[in-house]
């Protein structure tokens, strides 16, 4: 498994660049903001997935291990391939995707061209489910102690998601400064993500 390359950027293309790492040139797919993101001849770093095909290779590339974990995460949902994740994280952020999925957001989710209304319930229906494990809705006790487990599970969550401790206490701060006594896991969590979107 090819976990990241760091090389020179010797081609920019439409979702598609090319990376030259010790004299060998790697092709890699991306999604379309990565393309034009960096000049040509600049040393970048991309975390990827490599996937095998009956007609070869393919190799997939992320600027983050959050937008990784996340294509991932898409392409273990029935009918998913690798070009409609690419087409997804093209068009969202990792917060901005989950947002839309924690909401049950079908039509936002359905202007992606090859997501209907249908794969987009279907992808909802089982990414909610693979959200973290650490992540739990709070039945709703009031106590100081539920708040502390909402804060914690909700920490965990960004962390597995790919997000730094710093970025993800800072959000949780604003969520909870904004929710007060309603806070609870699953409002948290939407409420971080939209301030690290």
């Amino acid at each position: 498994m090819i976990d990241y390359i760091k090389g020179m950027l010797k081609e920019n293309g439409f979702g598609c660049i090319i990376v030259e790492c010790n004299h060998i040139g790697y092709k890699i797919n991306v999604p379309h903001p990565l393309s034009g993101k960096w000049e040509e001849g600049e040393e970048i770093i991309l975390y990827t997935r490599l996937m095998l095909k009956e007609d070869g290779l393919y190799l997939y590339g992320f600027a983050g291990v959050e937008e990784r974990n996340l294509f991932n995460m898409i392409l273990s949902v029935s009918g998913f391939g690798p070009r409609i994740a690419l087409s997804l994280l093209s068009e969202f952020t990792v917060s901005q995707f989950y947002v839309a999925v924690l909401e049950e957001n079908v039509t936002t989710l359905s202007k992606i061209p090859g997501v209907g209304r249908k794969s987009s319930q279907r992808l909802i229906l089982e990414l909610k489910e693979k959200l973290p494990s650490t992540f739990s809705i709070e039945k709703g006790t009031e106590s100081e102690s539920s708040d502390l487990s909402a804060k914690k599970e909700t920490l965990e969550a960004l962390s597995i998601l790919g997000f730094s401790l710093g970025e993800a206490t800072n959000a949780v701060e604003q969520a909870l400064n904004q929710r007060g006594d309603e806070a609870n896991s699953e409002n948290l969590l939407k409420d971080a993500l939209k301030f690290l979107s």
